[in-house]
């Protein structure tokens, strides 16, 4: 699904939009990606917790690239934007942090992770 609203044309949905409000739901999206994916790789798989975070991480990274360049070279409607990137980078980021300090927080208190 996100794929497909990535690269479909949206003028008159997004027209009256501030840009922020694109850029916000790059974070948001790549922020469940990550959290999405790693409880997959992590709980599905039986993948240690860092090398589902990192593999979460590395998916979001390339998928997030992927999509900015396919809108670039096969829609007619849209277009790359290196600033998509950078804000799916930032969600990727948030969601890696939070997974860090849930972890770093359950061996603290020595307990195991809630999720």
């Amino acid at each position: 699904m996100l794929s497909a609203l990535s690269l479909m044309k949206l003028k008159d949905v997004v027209k009256d939009l501030p840009s922020f409000n694109d850029k916000v739901g790059h974070v948001l999206a790549h922020f469940l990606f990550v959290i999405l994916w790693f409880v997959v790789f992590h709980y599905k798989f039986s993948f240690k917790y860092s090398k589902a975070l990192s593999l979460a991480a590395l998916f979001s990274l390339v998928y997030g690239i992927a999509i900015e360049l396919l809108q670039g070279w096969i829609t007619v409607s849209r277009e790359s934007d290196f600033k998509d990137v950078l804000a799916n980078v930032l969600g990727m980021v948030f969601a890696s942090l939070l997974l860090l300090s849930i972890k770093k927080r359950a061996i603290k208190k020595n307990n195991s992770l809630l999720f």
